[in-house]
């Protein structure tokens, strides 16, 4: 079994034995029909937010560039968003300045910070760090071409994330009770970015949801999940939640079985849905206001 194929039995392992996460699995069939009848499907990247080009080869290195640097939301501050990452990397890539892998393993701190209009902080290293040893990857092992990557996955999602799932600056294991927890997020959502933005990828539906703090956001306040006093108090507040502790394991954890069990209700309802499809719609709702004004987990990490 592959990295990414263990992620899904670990976080049930994990939501079964979970002390401070609870699902309520007997509120799952009626929030399943809600959430597919409330949301659309997303077939496509938004070509406004994201660098969408008409050479696929520019296309493919704009995704691992944006999906090397997809975290820190336990570091965000006022006006930083996925949203400005995004487009923020969109106009460097029109200007031609990071559309290179040779661009990205020189990227700085202070490039970031000027073209993110952000301070020069820990998330701006992280981002330079993190977009450099993509860069090395790619000029190392794939004659500096992002397609060649795909093209050594045979553009299969399980096989792509599965290869980035073992970078380093991808790594996104854990250990709870003395088993390994795999979530993978940034290297499955790399996988699932890439079938939106190119097109032709096989074997979406082996994937999870992108464990991450927004859509266990979204199953908290809709009542999907219960967290005990302690911890909701504590995210209440805006304390942080540190990475690799029990509770943070068993938020994610909980997030993607949720999910697991959502995907298996819709299949009841007749609507043959994925599990990338749920994450899509509950990243989404989570921008709905009443949800979006409501703290959600903080952890200073990487992963997501």
């Amino acid at each position: 079994m592959s990295r990414v194929e263990k992620v899904a039995p670990a976080c049930q392992w994990v939501a079964e034995r979970a002390g401070h996460v609870r699902i309520h699995r007997e509120k799952i069939p009626a929030y399943t029909a809600f959430i597919l009848g409330k949301y659309s499907l997303i077939s496509g990247m938004d070509p406004h937010l994201h660098h969408i080009a008409a050479d696929r080869r520019e296309t493919a290195a704009y995704i691992l560039a944006l999906d090397s640097i997809n975290f820190g939301s336990g570091y965000f501050h006022a006006g930083l968003e996925y949203n400005t990452i995004a487009e923020g990397l969109k106009k460097t890539f029109e200007r031609g300045e990071l559309s290179r892998p040779e661009q990205w393993a020189a990227a700085t701190p202070e490039y970031f910070s000027q073209a993110l209009s952000a301070p020069v902080d820990e998330l701006m290293v992280q981002f330079a760090r993190h977009l450099r040893a993509a860069g090395e990857k790619i000029i190392a092992e794939y004659q500096g071409k992002v397609v060649n990557l795909l093209e050594e996955a045979g553009y299969s999602a399980l096989k792509l994330a599965n290869i980035v799932a073992a970078w380093d600056s991808f790594r996104d294991i854990h250990v709870y009770k003395g088993m390994e927890i795999p979530f993978l997020k940034r290297a499955q959502i790399l996988a699932a970015d890439m079938n939106l933005a190119l097109g032709g990828f096989t074997d979406m539906d082996r994937l999870t949801i992108f464990a991450d703090n927004m859509v266990p956001h979204v199953l908290r306040c809709d009542g999907i999940l219960e967290y005990d006093a302690g911890l909701a108090a504590k995210i209440d507040s805006g304390a942080l939640i540190p990475s690799g502790s029990e509770e943070e394991i068993e938020i994610r954890a909980s997030a993607i079985h949720a999910a697991e069990l959502m995907k298996q209700a819709a299949h009841r309802q007749g609507r043959m849905v994925m599990s990338v499809n749920l994450d899509h719609l509950l990243w989404h709702r989570g921008y709905e206001p009443e949800l979006y004004q409501k703290p959600r987990h903080r952890t200073l990490t990487t992963d997501y």
